[in-house]
């Protein structure tokens, strides 16, 4: 018991470690000077697109050049589009060798008329001056090749929603450069790129046929001398992932966690590994008579507001949520376990109607 322990509390430095600072978009004056290509990718999404596309003319004070791919919807993402004032572009038939998001986004930056491209998916949404702060963050840089990447503050807006805290928290160490280790990757939710740095790399074209574009792409760009900075969405631009169930939720996760994980670094992986064992551990030692009980019964409550603190600098966690984390982490074992099988299978999810 007392090993148990003794991992409790590396357990609780590691969680410090993999999240130890998370930067925001501070607020900043709007900058009218940079004309910025917003570029949407969409597939059966009439239900998120009014959302996002509203809060772009009230996000911004510059007039932006907003463009809908509709890759291939079935149902009315191209009229919504449109009746909002996008643009939309209807795609060309999937070569083989891309997915349909790199598709879309490279035929999107293709038609883009603006030096300066943001890539966004179609269930985030700004927050009021939201696309202005971003962009002044990027001005206020001074470097013209940066690119910045946002992780949208994650809302959830029923219980079972709160069942993806682990998710959206390792998704934040492995690919944002918020802790201790690795470098700053980007987020498959947001990516702003001037256009000759995407040219240069070759954009989505470089990285088409991978389900984690993202991952891949800031590998490229960091091999091209390029900078690239994540930054949380907190106050600037939001998401809400799963409007259409558990089943979504869970297939969401399924398609590309473990592949993510696996290129996340070998630091931020054992030290995820030693946090999740450490929280399991604190949470079983609780029933598990022990002359530690109480050490163990303040590790727990310790473990709960980290994740609180954590979880609420991304998004909306609830504290209840977090108090009882057993069961969001039990949740994310159980997908992580049916992706990792699904991957060593050579079995595919289905997700928007095509395989990935």
């Amino acid at each position: 018991m007392i090993f148990a322990a003794l991992l409790c509390v590396v357990g609780l430095a590691s969680g410090f470690l993999l999240l130890r600072r998370i930067p925001t978009c501070a607020e900043t004056q709007s900058d009218a000077a940079v004309d910025v290509s917003v570029i949407v990718p969409a597939r059966n999404e009439e239900n998120n697109l009014p959302r996002l596309l509203r809060s772009i003319a009230t996000s911004t004070s510059r007039k932006v050049e907003v463009l809908v791919i509709d890759d291939h919807s079935t149902d009315r993402t191209a009229r919504v589009a449109r009746e909002l004032g996008a643009a939309v572009i209807c795609s060309e038939p999937l070569p083989v060798g891309w997915t349909g998001k790199t598709w879309a986004c490279f035929q999107g930056a293709q038609h883009a008329s603006c030096g300066l491209l943001l890539f966004l998916d179609a269930d985030t949404y700004f927050a009021s001056g939201g696309l202005d702060r971003l962009v002044a963050r990027w001005r206020r840089e001074g470097d013209p090749g940066l690119s910045i990447s946002l992780l949208p503050y994650h809302v959830m807006q029923t219980a079972q929603e709160q069942l993806s805290l682990f998710f959206f928290l390792l998704m934040a160490a492995g690919a944002g450069g918020f802790g201790a280790f690795g470098r700053a990757r980007l987020f498959g939710q947001s990516l702003l790129i001037p256009k000759e740095t995407y040219s240069a790399v070759n954009g989505h074209a470089a990285v088409r046929s991978f389900v984690l574009e993202n991952l891949n792409l800031a590998n490229l760009l960091h091999d091209g001398g390029n900078h690239v900075m994540c930054l949380s969405g907190r106050d600037t631009l939001q998401m809400r992932m799963f409007t259409e169930g558990f089943r979504q939720m869970s297939d969401s996760w399924t398609k590309a966690f473990v592949h993510g994980a696996s290129q996340s670094g070998s630091a931020v992986l054992a030290c995820s590994t030693v946090w999740v064992a450490s929280l399991w551990v604190a949470a079983i030692a609780l029933i598990v008579p022990s002359t530690l009980a109480a050490s163990f019964g303040l590790a727990y409550l310790l473990f709960s507001l980290q994740l609180f603190w954590l979880g609420r600098q991304l998004g909306n966690s609830h504290l209840a949520a977090c108090l009882f984390y057993p069961l969001p982490l039990a949740y994310y074992c159980v997908i992580f376990a049916r992706s990792a099988l699904r991957r060593a299978a050579g079995q595919k999810t289905v997700w928007r109607g095509r395989e990935v």
